[in-house]
């Protein structure tokens, strides 16, 4: 591919990015970026399959900046550029992907500047990180001279889409009242909801996905994410959300959890719009697909700045927690006490 590097975002991203790989046009650098790790994840599986499987094993690197080797030593930017300056074995490509650059040291950054100028011809180099520091001179560098793939969370539309067409693939369908539920139930992120489809079509084996399916097979924990701890916080019963939210995290990890308040408060900014734009409730409801009295009464009581910063909060506890700042249950802890309170106690 000739000329400036072409930007990519979002899931046309992937699709795009598939075309140009299947067409035989790849880049010698890229930059991966976004918080859909599904995404990402399929995407690098599409350069690795650019070199033969048994050939990968000596042409496919991956390196974690900043983590341990195992002999007490850390990987470092320098143990990457000297991987993507090999030729590849019996091979025309290596793939070399670089996870979290964005913890790359100071001093070795001039290290992978001059390699940017000066790719090495029969290397592919994957930059990955989900959300990087653009004021860094770093990650000015790679998104000037990669070409650069975006990877945004699906809001629920383009979420039911992509479940609609994976289902599709795995020779099944699914109502649309079952869809609604299925993505009220365990949010937007595809890890989680790719796993839930799976084993939704393999029990439908063929046929027509219901709602009664999902209720019996999606686990009960993602029920109370969805519907009790939503109306445990709309109704700032902190006692209450505290509680299930330490239910929950006993049988899942955070980052569900934190998607499902992402979706919640998404809702609310909407129906805070419609409220302010004088829709009936009839309107809201059918916008938002929340009918309960909690949500309803949030939505008159909330201004619309409490609901953009309760949203800001949920993806800086989601970044913190992905890059392990505190432990996921003392900053989930700290964000429902901050989410229940009232708006009195907040002056």
């Amino acid at each position: 591919m000739s000329g400036r590097p072409k930007k990519k975002t979002g899931g046309p991203a992937f699709e795009e990015l598939r075309r140009e790989v299947e067409g035989g046009r790849i880049e010698p650098l890229y930059l991966f970026v976004g918080e859909e790790q599904y995404l990402q994840e399929r995407a690098l599986r599409l350069l690795h399959n650019t070199v033969d499987e048994a050939l990968r094993v000596f042409n496919v690197s991956v390196f974690s900046i900043g983590s341990d080797k195992g002999n007490g030593s850390k990987t470092t930017a320098a143990m990457a550029i000297d991987a993507a300056n090999q030729m590849p074995m019996m091979s025309s490509r290596r793939i070399v992907v670089v996870r979290e650059f964005d913890k790359i040291k100071e001093d070795e950054q001039e290290l992978v500047l001059a390699y940017l100028k000066h790719p090495a011809p029969t290397t592919t180099m994957v930059f990955q990180a989900v959300s990087p520091d653009k004021r860094r001179k770093l990650t000015a560098a790679l998104m000037k001279t990669c070409a650069v793939a975006t990877f945004d969370l699906l809001d629920e539309s383009r979420a039911s889409r992509w479940a609609e067409e994976r289902l599709k693939q795995l020779g099944c369908r699914i109502e649309p009242g079952a869809l609604r539920l299925l993505i009220g139930l365990v949010g937007t992120g595809l890890t989680r909801l790719a796993n839930e489809l799976e084993k939704l079509a393999a029990y439908a084996d063929g046929g027509a996905i219901n709602s009664a399916t999902v209720q019996e097979l999606v686990p009960r924990a993602s029920e109370h994410t969805s519907w009790e701890l939503w109306d445990a916080i709309n109704a700032r019963d902190r006692k209450r959300a505290l509680k299930l939210m330490e239910r929950l995290l006993d049988d899942s990890d955070a980052l569900p959890i934190l998607g499902s308040l992402a979706s919640l408060y998404r809702r609310l900014l909407t129906g805070k719009e419609l409220v302010e734009g004088g829709a009936s409730s009839q309107e809201i409801t059918k916008a938002t697909g929340q009918w309960s009295p909690t949500f309803l009464n949030r939505l008159r009581r909330a201004s619309r700045a409490e609901i953009v910063h309760g949203l800001r909060r949920i993806a800086e506890v989601d970044n913190a927690i992905k890059n392990s700042e505190g432990t996921p249950r003392l900053q989930m802890q700290y964000l429902v006490a901050e989410l229940t309170l009232s708006p009195s106690a907040k002056a």
